[in-house]
């Protein structure tokens, strides 16, 4: 019995070793680590060039030609990401003056100019809840309508808030974040001096949005706020102002490409005239990215002026070299007419302007 056990034990060994499932199963490299410091984790830096002509009707001719940086940084501990940095500039040379639909402030800044655009930092996540408050300190888009959601930095067309504040881009610092499932909000205080850090006795602004949150951008194509600002602003002189407006913007695919419209509305008071400005725009975007086309109608109206509004129409046509859909790297041409149908100063213009972006 003891013999056989033993032969038993011989035989199942070496049937072992021929069927051994871990025979060909090799020690598990060290996998390399991966550089870690402040231009090599989560670090981005984006290049933007920009060759743009003006003309119009009366003979005016204009030129601005730019080049720009976008530095993006955040920071991150092993489970969460608590801050993110955001700055960009250009180096800007102008001749001549047309008012080009996203230049009206180029009449001050003729030569040679470097302008900044966003300066601003995000502290994400406070007081313990994920997305429900986070910081914002710095130089960006005025928060009021769909600019906050939209980057107009390199496009022609431009949404109302230029018109409606005097600028599009302001100081300010408050919380942004989750308010429910279905709603996300933006709470600020602004400096209401615009483009330059600029104390002349003004008290700034308080503004506030509510909007849809992001999973109606993603699973229905729509996006939809009410805004709110007061206090007082610099343009050029103190002016107290008040504005409650709504903005909605929906895409909807076609077969042949992407349509969407956007709509901007907003009353309130500057000083004690009564204000109105209204914005609609339809863009088409062909299903190879390669080409649109775009349609603007802007409406602005004051009391109490002799020449109370401004209004006009815009018509735009793109060729897409490059349309990524992370808008990481874009390139196009764009050829775009504006006709003005009423002006508050000055006299109406055709102006027409024609524009080479690239930004990667």
């Amino acid at each position: 019995m003891q013999v056989l056990i033993f032969f038993l034990c011989v035989i199942s060994a070496a049937w072992g070793a021929e069927t051994d499932p871990f025979v060909d199963v090799k020690p598990k490299e060290t996998p390399e680590t991966k550089p870690t410091g402040f231009f090599s984790d989560n670090f981005g830096f984006r290049k933007e060039l920009m060759s743009e002509f003006g003309a119009t009707d009366s003979g005016w001719l204009s030129s601005r030609q730019s080049a720009g940086f976008e530095v993006l940084k955040k920071f991150s501990t092993e489970t969460k990401t608590f801050l993110g940095i955001d700055f960009q500039g250009r180096l800007v040379w102008r001749e001549g003056f047309t008012d080009s639909p996203n230049d009206h402030e180029g009449k001050s800044r003729q030569g040679v100019v470097f302008e900044y655009h966003n300066a601003y930092a995000d502290l994400y996540s406070l007081f313990g809840g994920v997305g429900r408050f986070n910081l914002r300190l710095g130089h960006f888009y005025v928060p009021f309508g769909l600019n906050l959601q939209t980057d107009t930095h390199g496009t022609i067309l431009q949404l109302s808030n230029e018109r409606n504040f005097g600028f599009e881009r302001d100081w300010y610092t408050g919380f942004w974040g989750i308010l429910t499932e279905d709603l996300r909000y933006d709470v600020y205080y602004l400096l209401g001096s615009g483009y330059g850090i600029n104390f002349n006795g003004q008290s700034g602004l308080g503004a506030a949005r509510v909007g849809l949150a992001n999973k109606y951008l993603s699973n229905y194509g729509l996006e939809a706020g009410a805004s709110f600002m007061g206090g007082q602003r610099l343009s050029p002189n103190i002016i107290n102002t008040l504005r409650g407006g709504l903005d909605a913007r929906y895409r909807r695919a076609i077969p042949s490409g992407l349509l969407t419209l956007t709509s901007e509305v907003s009353a309130g008071q500057d000083a004690l005239d009564a204000v109105v400005a209204q914005l609609y725009q339809l863009d088409y975007l062909h299903s190879s990215r390669r080409f649109g086309v775009a349609s603007q109608l802007r409406w602005f109206w004051q009391q109490h002026l002799p020449s109370s509004t401004d209004s006009s129409i815009l018509a735009e046509a793109t060729w897409y070299i490059n349309n990524d859909v992370s808008n990481s790297n874009l390139q196009w041409l764009k050829l775009n007419c504006e006709v003005q149908f009423a002006k508050q100063t000055g006299d109406r213009h055709v102006i027409w302007t024609l524009q080479y972006y690239w930004y990667w």
